[in-house]
C-alpha cells in the first residue's frame, strides 16, 4: 500500500487527475519500478566514473557524494519495503525444494563474494592507484583484506537473501 505521501507525489508525477482503475495501477507500478531499477543501476554507473574523475583529479566532489547518497538511499528503501511488505519471501512445503534452494543460494553467494573482492581488488589496488598516478605496491596483507571483504561480503548477502526464503511445516 501506498503511504499518502506517496499517494500525492504519484498523481503528478505521473500526470493524472482523476483515479486509475486497477489495471491501469498496475501498469503504473510496473513502469515505475522498472525505472527505478534503471535509475539505480544508472546512478552506481555515474557514481564510478565520477570517483573515476575525482581520482584523477586528487580531489572528491559533491557530486560523487550526492550520487553515492542516492544509490544508497535506493538501495536501502527497497531493502526495507521489501522486507516490511514481505513480497520478497518465498515459501516452500518440501524438505528437498527447500535444501535444493538454500544450496544454490549459497553457491551464487559465493561466487557473488568472490566477484566483489576481485573487484574491489582490482578496483582500489590497481585502478585508483593508477588513475592518481601512484605507485602501484601489492602487499600479502592487502590480498587478505579483500579476501576477508569479499567472504564477508557473500556471506552477509547469502544471510540476507536466506530469510526471505521460509519453509512450511
Amino acid at each position: 500500500m501506498l503511504s499518502n505521501m506517496e499517494k500525492r507525489m504519484l498523481k503528478p508525477f505521473v500526470g493524472y487527475i482523476k483515479e486509475r482503475d486497477e489495471y491501469q495501477q498496475g501498469e503504473i507500478h510496473r513502469i515505475l519500478a522498472g525505472a527505478c531499477m534503471h535509475a539505480l543501476y544508472l546512478t552506481s554507473g555515474l557514481m564510478l566514473i565520477s570517483l573515476i574523475m575525482d581520482t584523477i583529479h586528487h580531489t572528491f566532489t559533491f557530486g560523487t557524494m550526492a550520487l553515492f547518497i542516492v544509490q544508497q538511499f535506493l538501495a536501502y528503501y527497497i531493502l526495507i519495503r521489501l522486507r516490511k511488505t514481505g513480497v520478497a519471501e518465498t515459501e516452500y512445503d518440501s524438505d528437498a525444494d527447500y535444501e535444493q534452494i538454500i544450496n544454490a543460494l549459497k553457491k551464487k553467494y559465493f561466487l557473488a563474494g568472490a566477484q566483489w573482492g576481485i573487484t574491489m581488488f582490482i578496483l582500489m589496488e590497481f585502478l585508483f592507484p593508477a588513475l592518481a598516478g601512484e605507485k602501484i605496491e601489492i602487499h600479502l596483507f592487502n590480498i587478505l583484506l579483500w579476501c576477508i571483504a569479499g567472504a564477508a561480503f557473500g556471506i552477509i548477502t547469502y544471510f540476507l537473501q536466506k530469510r526471505n526464503i521460509k519453509k512450511i511445516i
